[in-house]
């Protein structure tokens, strides 16, 4: 017989039963202030509204959960074994589905380790020193959206998440739509700053109406329309109106929500930062151009036709007190028009014609606000985008090297009102359409004749698009029946030129 000899295992202590541990306790986080030297080095504890907090244990599972109230508290049962609270940057509490996240895909949330308190009702604060104050801020902000959006129309929004980290995105802030695609869930993605600098690069964390701008623009993507191609929307420039209308709109909403007509962006903390925008919508941006392509024009327009009503300030008495929920609302029933694709002028007249304002009243808002009588035009007949029969053909000349430009302001290529021209079709029923963008010059960049043809959808998706040198731009497209829009564009390197715009079907 043999035998095997060796140490005697030693007898393993068995796990204590678990006791009942109840715990509560009030999650507070660090929010700064914008100054014109940068966000305040002055904190503020603001309570961390409807996040999730779980108990857990020492291998990471989760033993109780519970979600604070309006006053960042929360009771929960945990047991002994709990090893410490994990704070989570996540609010899911009916009609609210919100996360600030880590990861550009939404799946993980910030979250923070926290020692179990000893005493009921403790205050659990998060400091700024850590990045979860920063994600705590802005979920609270999006809270903030959410929360107004639905005491104005009664709506609940789709799931959102705000990807942000310190140190992760520094050029811009900007948002995304769905991710991903088709999944129902939308997000925005925001400046973190360049890492371990946030007290001299801009990080966005605690720029309140920053973060309200981007997530406006979600609200209304999925509750109105989108007539903005997209891309870089520099302030002081006339821009293409459907851009400018959807970043001016963004504007707005921010201070609807904040209930105050002023928009701050802040670089740094103080006092080494910097106010990078002060836009106040209710005095106007007067070193600006004005006029349909104007993004501060927008914003100043919406609040003035909002203010005096909702809890917002009417410092100039301009006549009409819509609210918030009347702008909404009304953006909400121009959605349902056919074929909106709208600009700032085409809500206008909506707003006249709908008998929501009459046109006395609209006009001398915009005389009080120092914007053109042209804004609101005399008709129906749509400024932008041009309407098109088919068959159709339209000419003009694109131009954004002329500086000042010709519709006003320094010139702006790519974006500007005078870098894109845009026409709208509607396609009774389903079949090929053809068209032909002649170029009256050799089309090239080097003599800036370069212009390009794209044709979109009603929410200004890219559908196809000509990006050739020479003198013919061409697209042919099977299309269902329906509204689209043909955009007429600069190269990207600046242009000059005339063109003639030929589109029709091709059964």
């Amino acid at each position: 017989m043999l035998l095997a000899c060796g140490p005697r295992r030693p007898a393993e202590t068995p796990r204590p039963p678990a006791q009942p541990r109840p715990v509560s306790a009030c999650v507070t986080f660090d929010a700064r202030s914008p100054t014109p030297t940068g966000a305040s080095r002055q904190r503020e504890a603001l309570p961390a509204r409807l996040i999730t907090v779980h108990a857990v244990d020492s291998d990471g599972a989760s033993l109780a959960s519970a979600t604070t109230d309006q006053e960042g508290c929360f009771a929960l049962d945990a047991t002994t074994h709990a090893a410490h609270l994990e704070l989570w940057s996540r609010i899911d509490s009916a009609p609210y589905d919100l996360t600030v996240t880590i990861d550009g895909d939404g799946n993980q949330p910030h979250r923070l380790e926290v020692a179990i308190p000893d005493t009921p009702g403790a205050t659990l604060h998060v400091p700024d020193e850590q990045p979860m104050a920063g994600a705590l801020h802005i979920l609270d902000t999006t809270l903030r959206g959410a929360e107004a959006v639905h005491a104005w129309v009664g709506e609940a929004l789709p799931p959102f998440y705000a990807y942000w980290g310190r140190g992760v995105t520094t050029e811009w802030s900007f948002y995304s739509g769905q991710r991903p695609a088709d999944s129902g869930r939308y997000t925005i993605e925001l400046l973190g700053g360049e890492p371990g600098r946030q007290i001299d690069t801009d990080t966005d964390e605690h720029d309140e109406t920053i973060v309200l701008h981007e997530f406006g623009h979600f609200v209304f993507d999925v509750l109105t329309t989108d007539s903005s191609h997209g891309g870089g929307h520099p302030r002081g420039f006339l821009l293409d109106p459907g851009l400018a209308w959807e970043e001016g709109r963004a504007t707005f909403f921010a201070a609807a929500v904040m209930k105050h007509p002023k928009y701050l962006d802040t670089i740094g903390v103080e006092p080494a930062g910097s106010l990078r925008i002060h836009h106040d919508l209710e005095r106007g941006a007067h070193d600006e151009p004005h006029g349909l392509g104007s993004e501060a024009g927008v914003a100043e327009v919406l609040w003035d036709l909002a203010d005096g009503a909702g809890d917002l300030p009417d410092v100039d008495h301009d006549g009409v007190a819509l609210g918030p929920g009347g702008i909404l609302a009304a953006m909400e029933a121009l959605r349902d028009e056919a074929g909106a694709f709208p600009s700032v002028s085409t809500f206008l007249r909506f707003l006249v014609r709908t008998e929501r304002v009459s046109e006395p009243d609209l006009r001398r808002v915009l005389v009080v606000g120092g914007h053109p009588r042209s804004l609101l035009p005399d008709d129906d007949v749509s400024v932008w985008p041009r309407d098109l029969e088919l068959p159709g053909v339209a000419s003009g000349k694109i131009d954004s090297v002329t500086d000042p430009a010709p519709s006003g302001g320094p010139s702006q290529p790519v974006n500007g009102i005078d870098a894109v021209h845009v026409y709208r079709f509607h396609l009774p029923e389903a079949g090929r359409i053809v068209a032909e963008l002649k170029i009256l010059g050799s089309g090239t960049e080097e003599d800036q004749t370069d212009v390009d043809l794209e044709l979109r959808d009603l929410r200004a998706n890219m559908i196809d698009s000509s990006r050739g040198m020479g003198t013919r731009e061409v697209i042919r497209r099977e299309l269902a029946a329906g509204w689209y829009v043909l955009y007429v564009r600069d190269g990207g390197a600046g242009a000059k030129v005339a063109y003639e715009l030929r589109v029709s079907t091709d059964r």
